[in-house]
């Protein structure tokens, strides 16, 4: 009987041990989900130290525009894993605070000799065309919106599309490649103005990227890029960057020049 004691004793207490470990464990658990942010798969992964773009909650739903049987990829790509391909979030939906931003694209390899961007107004009408030369180009290639007379500036509040075509045959227009999206023009808060004017280019991009502003973001840290191309921190923040809209594949590709065409 004093042995059955002894045993039963040593079971309630392993049984008690046991009962604690679970306990904390919960509690562990209870705590980490607490110390999570709502909506937290709206927030893309962190790499260490990089800019990472967090797309603003009603843009999330936004859908591309599509262009039936004009086809991505064209017949005077070269064979490549990557097409032309749009430097934008992957709904094709960017922000601008500019009165005439930048939009920046990658370029494979082509035959084809010249492009043409596009910009038309919320009704659809074009009220920008650019033909651009990209003779023997490969690699990320900007487009700029010139500021003059003839085009007025984006307005607050609207959203405007834009077409960019790689012309493979000028003649049967069929076998182009093209890319399309959207880019709308925001105003930002004064508080948001402040830390921006206080800020060095580099951390200008962060306050872009990080408030939904993605063409300034772009566009601030490819002229940063272009003014100090060997600059390790700056090609880390591109990389970074162009990861969080899943365009990594891209970021090691380098920023070329083109010539609009007169």
């Amino acid at each position: 009987m004093k042995l059955m004691k002894i045993i039963t004793k040593f079971i309630l207490n392993l049984t008690s041990v046991g009962s604690i470990v679970l306990i904390a464990t919960l509690n562990a658990s209870q705590f980490a989900v607490m110390g999570v942010p709502p909506n937290v798969t709206d927030i893309p992964p962190t790499r260490s130290g990089g800019p990472r773009f967090i797309q603003p909650r009603e843009d999330i739903d936004y859908r591309p525009p599509t262009q039936p049987g004009r086809p991505v990829r064209g017949g005077c790509a070269s064979i490549s894993q990557l097409g032309l391909t749009a430097l934008m979030p992957t709904n094709k939906m960017g922000r601008t605070v500019s009165d005439y931003p930048t939009f920046f694209f990658y370029l494979p390899k082509t035959e084809a000799e010249s492009a043409e961007f596009i910009l038309k107004d919320p009704s659809g009408k074009q009220i920008y065309k650019q033909d651009v030369t990209i003779s023997n180009l490969s690699g990320v290639i900007g487009v700029n919106i010139p500021a003059n007379q003839n085009l007025p500036p984006l307005e607050v509040g609207n959203s405007y599309t834009w077409d960019f075509t790689v012309i493979c045959d000028s003649q049967d227009r069929s076998s182009d490649q093209s890319e399309s999206g959207t880019v709308k023009r925001v105003e930002i808060s004064a508080d948001i103005r402040s830390k921006l004017d206080q800020a060095d280019p580099r951390q200008k991009t962060f306050i872009y990227a990080e408030n939904g502003i993605w063409q300034d973001a772009l566009s601030n840290l490819a002229a940063a890029r272009r003014d100090r191309p060997n600059d390790a921190v700056l090609k880390a923040d591109w990389e970074s960057l162009l990861d969080s809209v899943t365009l990594g594949k891209i970021a090691k590709e380098p920023i070329v020049q083109t010539k609009p065409q007169p």
